[in-house]
């Protein structure tokens, strides 16, 4: 009898353990359900580029206008990550930050900032037929830079060798059409950054 009682304590000690150990917390949970927002066409950066913030890890700089960077695969790239739920919705979210994208302004050139997410006109977008545009203002759209791609940072002294670009409000267009559409997918399940193509 009381070997079985043991028996029976181990087997619970056990499953609490397990349950424990590959239990996630919320903000993990929240985690395994992002996407990238990640430019359609390669342009100058095979590896693709993905909307991010400036700076890494405790360097990120949610204060400064966003950027296109090479599409962080493999390593740390909560600064690029975005909560799908939202984006239907039409707010493009960043769950590791709580924060939303917002234009500066609904004209050419403005900036694309983190605010608080209000709901505000300059927070609303619509993905639609690969574009994001501003609802109130569908002729405006998120635009990738027409500079050529330059080294980060980091770029410059990592392996890597990791490209940025800067990104605006821009009027929809032919003209801007491969710096203009985009797609929603799931970071990589790998380990390492993604070496340059040579």
């Amino acid at each position: 009898m009381i070997r079985r009682i043991g028996r029976c304590a181990a087997v619970i000690c056990l499953a609490v353990f397990l349950a424990c150990a590959f239990a996630l917390n919320p903000a993990q949970a929240a985690n395994q359900d992002v996407v990238f927002i990640k430019a359609f066409y390669p342009l100058d950066e095979p590896r693709f580029h993905c909307i991010d913030i400036p700076g890494h890890r405790d360097r990120v700089r949610t204060t400064a206008a966003l950027v296109v960077h090479t599409c962080k695969e493999g390593i740390w790239n909560l600064d690029g990550q975005f909560d799908p739920a939202s984006v239907r919705k039409g707010m493009l979210r960043m769950p590791e930050y709580g924060l939303c994208v917002a234009a500066a302004a609904a004209k050419d050139g403005a900036k694309l900032m983190l605010k608080k997410c209000d709901g505000s006109t300059l927070q609303n977008w619509r993905f639609d037929n690969y574009r994001l545009s501003l609802k109130a203002h569908p002729g405006k759209c998120i635009t990738i830079g027409p500079e050529p791609s330059r080294l980060t940072r980091g770029g410059r002294r990592l392996p890597s060798r990791h490209m940025a670009r800067s990104l605006a409000l821009g009027t929809c267009s032919e003209e801007s059409l491969e710096r203009q559409l985009w797609r929603m997918e799931k970071p990589m399940k790998r380990t390492g950054s993604i070496m340059p193509f040579k």
